[in-house]
């Protein structure tokens, strides 16, 4: 046989297994296999309490990763954190100073404590007659008075 009419009856040969296949073998797009639901895993972060338990990787001679356990931090600020400095103005437009911040009856601010946390609080009252300040945090209130 030439190879000229071998290559011929070879595409002829596939010509016709696709047309016998039907015209759906052409359109038809391939299918892709749908990804399964991919699950999301939680990180959990372990900190030592101690060389034994643990260390930084990347520090390992640091002795910070010790002392940084949420469960070990100190107490949150308190309405015992705050000092009256000073009483300002006269009875109709009084003034408070609080841990250097100025207050008015009805203000709203960020205190910062002496250990550096803020704390908001609400000042509901200034009495310049009795040296007093009337504040509350976290629905907690209390009585601040001028010091010595």
């Amino acid at each position: 046989m030439k190879p000229r009419a071998h290559t011929l009856q070879c595409l002829l040969a596939a010509l016709l297994s696709v047309a016998a296949a039907g015209p759906l073998a052409l359109s038809a797009a391939p299918t892709t296999p749908q990804p399964a639901a991919l699950e999301i895993q939680q990180s959990i972060f372990a900190y030592p309490n101690n060389a034994s338990e643990g260390r930084d990787p990347f520090f390992p001679s640091s002795p910070r990763v010790y002392g940084s356990n949420p469960d070990n931090q100190l107490r949150s600020p308190s309405l015992t954190d705050l000092a009256l400095k000073s009483i300002l103005g006269t009875p109709p437009r009084v003034f408070a100073i609080i841990n250097n911040h100025t207050f008015a009856p009805g203000d709203d601010g960020d205190i910062t404590t002496r250990d550096g946390r803020r704390l908001h609080i609400h000042c509901v009252e200034v009495n310049a007659k009795d040296g007093t300040a009337t504040v509350e945090a976290g629905g907690t209130s209390v009585v601040l008075h001028l010091g010595p």
